[in-house]
């Protein structure tokens, strides 16, 4: 009797745990507390943000384009050699460039004055066309060195090349050589966390956020 006695309390313990779960259950279903999520929605990126291609595209080859055919520089320079002292010459063709690159205020600054399919380095020489990275080292030789590092522009592809290739964009594919600043552009939306910026209410209906830090000024 007192074994059958204990399998009926069993029973009846089993059965009203069980009852429980189920009203806890439809409570849950039916509750009118709601689940406020802190975190604001994503914000939209542009797709320029995380576009990958690079800023500019030149042409790596001394080429000019007019009208419906494409000439190299010496195709015409060949024939039109410069005067004596180029400054004093007013440039009547290339009047779409607009120079603004500090001290440099004349072509033959960059370009080879008897090759102008070249750039011309330090000495009076030729600098390839396909690396015009060494052109701008003659003035920026800091931040030619970051270039090589890696530390200044892009790489794309491995750091540890044994893995794969590793190709760097070369200055021109950021910077306009005739202008080189960058132009005003808009800035990529801010990062959008809990423990940031805790000016703006992140709560709906006016709540405080206590995942939140308070960066406010102490106030006496």
């Amino acid at each position: 009797m007192a074994e059958e006695g204990i399998n009926r309390a069993g029973h009846r313990s089993g059965f009203a745990i069980l009852i429980v779960f189920v009203l806890l259950a439809v409570f849950l279903v039916i509750s009118p507390f709601t689940f406020e999520n802190p975190a604001l929605e994503p914000i939209h990126v542009p797709a320029w943000c995380t576009d990958i291609s690079p800023i500019r595209q030149p042409d790596m080859a001394p080429e000019y384009p007019v009208g419906v055919f494409t000439f190299r520089c010496n195709d015409c320079h060949k024939i039109i050699p410069p005067p004596a002292n180029d400054r004093i010459r007013e440039v009547v063709q290339h009047r779409e460039i607009e120079l603004k690159h500090g001290i440099n205020t004349w072509c033959l600054s960059c370009h080879h004055s008897k090759n102008r399919d070249a750039f011309v380095d330090d000495r009076g020489g030729e600098i390839s066309w396909s690396q015009p990275q060494l052109l701008c080292a003659r003035c920026h030789g800091p931040v030619y060195r970051d270039w090589q590092h890696g530390a200044h522009g892009r790489s794309n592809g491995y750091w540890d090349r044994s893995l794969g290739d590793q190709s760097r964009l070369k200055c021109i594919h950021c910077h306009d050589p005739h202008e080189p600043p960058f132009p005003p552009m808009p800035p990529a939306p801010g990062p959008n966390t809990l423990r940031m910026d805790s000016k703006v209410d992140r709560i709906p209906h006016g709540g405080r956020n206590p995942l939140q830090l308070d960066h406010d000024e102490p106030t006496d």
